[in-house]
């Protein structure tokens, strides 16, 4: 049985999209998905990158932490980095947490987009 991808990258022409094909970000699998974010940047490092959390139901407070490092990545880089389509529960918690105020979270991609024009 061939293993669930982590992440999946859609190239658009003025945006990276990055797809998180979990449930769930824990220890597991978080390294893969920070590598599969960074990558993505790396590879379009002028344009900014979204990345979609439409699937994740479930955030521990250290894949939280790891949000910010990605976040703090992109910034040294001058890249833009913006999540969008966070499950309910998952945004709660990161406005909980007052990450709202250090992460760029959107409620889906065409709030993104229109922001940028």
């Amino acid at each position: 049985m061939p293993e669930q991808a982590i992440t999946t990258v859609e190239q658009r022409p003025d945006l990276v999209v990055v797809r998180i094909e979990l449930e769930r970000i824990d220890e597991s699998n978080l390294e893969g998905v920070r590598a599969g974010v960074a990558a993505a940047g790396s590879a379009s490092p002028l344009l900014p990158v979204a990345v979609d959390c439409s699937k994740v139901s479930f955030m521990p407070s250290m894949t939280m932490a790891a949000l910010i490092q990605l976040a703090q990545l992109f910034r040294s880089r001058k890249q833009r980095l913006a999540f969008v389509n966070l499950q309910p529960l998952v945004h709660e918690s990161l406005v909980a947490m007052r990450l709202d105020r250090v992460l760029e979270i959107h409620h889906d991609l065409s709030a993104l987009t229109s922001r940028a024009n």
